[in-house]
């Protein structure tokens, strides 16, 4: 598939989820994560699809290009995730799993499982919220391949959950 229509469908999907509907019940952020699942960097959307009490749990989807060697150019990649979150309004515990997909400018494609546990500071008062996690990508494709990897992620909330 062109890369150029990749980026294009994403851009499509994440304008029509950051939207103006009045679904306010469903808090909505945009973050821009150093290193983490996204390889050095992406920049991501992430939704509330579940609430209960003290427990969330969000869908997010990014997007990072990275250089990957001379025969394959350059990687577009896909960070794709659920995560939990659990704690007081502020201080969470932040758990995700998901798969990170990556495109090459040559035409190969990459698939590499993300996991992410860390704490997330996200104070009620505040749209402003960081992100630190221990972010391992695993490999499973040709061989089993794990590699440690953290993230710091800092983001703007469009809305907060209504409690």
């Amino acid at each position: 598939m062109n890369c150029k229509l990749l980026l294009s469908l994403f851009c499509l999907i994440l304008w029509q989820s950051i939207g103006f509907s009045q679904d306010d019940h469903k808090q909505k952020a945009i973050y821009l994560e150093i290193a983490g699942s996204g390889g050095l960097g992406s920049i991501n959307y992430e939704q509330t699809f579940f609430t209960k009490d003290r427990f969330h749990l969000n869908w997010r989807a990014g997007l990072s290009l990275a250089p990957v060697d001379k025969n394959n150019g350059v990687g577009i990649v896909f960070p794709l995730m659920v995560h939990g979150n659990y704690g007081n309004s502020s201080h969470q515990l932040d758990v995700g799993f998901g798969q990170g997909l990556t495109f090459t400018t040559r035409g190969n494609f990459f698939a590499l499982t993300t996991a992410s546990v860390g704490y997330k500071y996200n104070p009620s008062s505040k749209k402003i919220f960081l992100r630190f996690s221990y972010t391992p990508l695993i490999s499973y494709l040709l061989d089993f391949q794990y590699q440690h990897w953290g993230g710091v992620s800092i983001g703007y909330s469009f809305n907060k959950a209504k409690k």
